[in-house]
């Protein structure tokens, strides 16, 4: 079930590659990419009884589309896990982008987050038991796309989402270009969130550093 995302991505990048047109690689905010995900958290979790880690695995799936002019519409997922214990990000927004020369553009986008933590109870009495939390909040971002080297775009971000405890995101993900379609993406990002308080008193900054590696697929659908 985790790996329909990818796939699906995966395989609309295969199609959409024999039909589009010529790509520009400097202001593109059109495509898909998907690739794998590790993620590193400044607290041990309990992922499964008698066993806490500090680090779980996954994967990341991103999409965006630019229909027309210079807005874009974009949404992306990441799912990572470790024993029993997982955590997904979803997001979905409209943004909209200013080209800044022939080698650069910023952008802006709104939207809203999707925030879920499972951790799995089942055991030999009891199948499909879990323990939930989900939460939605808006979030807002703000970017940037440099064309560095002929092979290499940068593009840093900080983002910000209104759950009842904010969540901060820095990011940097960077384009390793293959051909004008086809590149590998090496990301970084740091996550901040406070988790506000129990009855036990206050409870700590829930910081993750998350390192990503995969591939993208650009295309241009005028």
């Amino acid at each position: 079930m985790k790996l329909t995302l990818p796939l699906f991505a995966l395989g609309c990048a295969i199609t959409t590659s024999a039909i589009a047109g010529p790509i520009k690689l400097q202001q593109n905010y059109s495509y898909v990419s998907v690739g794998y995900q590790y993620s590193l958290f400044s607290e041990y979790l309990p992922t499964d009884i008698n066993s806490s880690y500090d680090n779980m695995s996954g994967y990341y799936a991103r999409a965006s589309i630019n229909p027309v002019d210079h807005f874009f519409l974009e949404g992306r997922y990441d799912d990572v896990s470790k024993d029993r214990l997982g955590f997904n990000h979803s997001l979905i927004g409209l943004g909209y982008y200013m080209p800044v020369g022939k080698n650069s553009s910023v952008y802006a986008l709104l939207g809203a987050e999707k925030l879920t933590a499972e951790m799995d109870l089942s055991n030999p009495l009891f199948s499909d038991v879990s323990l939930s939390y989900s939460d939605t909040a808006f979030t807002a971002e703000v970017g940037a796309k440099f064309n560095l080297l002929k092979h290499w775009t940068a593009e840093p971000a900080i983002r910000v989402a209104t759950f009842d405890e904010p969540l901060y995101e820095l990011r940097l993900d960077n384009q390793i270009h293959l051909t004008e379609a086809w590149s590998i993406e090496a990301n970084i990002a740091h996550r901040a969130m406070d988790l506000g308080t129990s009855q036990l008193g206050e409870l700590p900054v829930l910081k993750e550093m998350n390192f990503r590696l995969g591939a993208r697929y650009q295309f241009n659908i005028s």
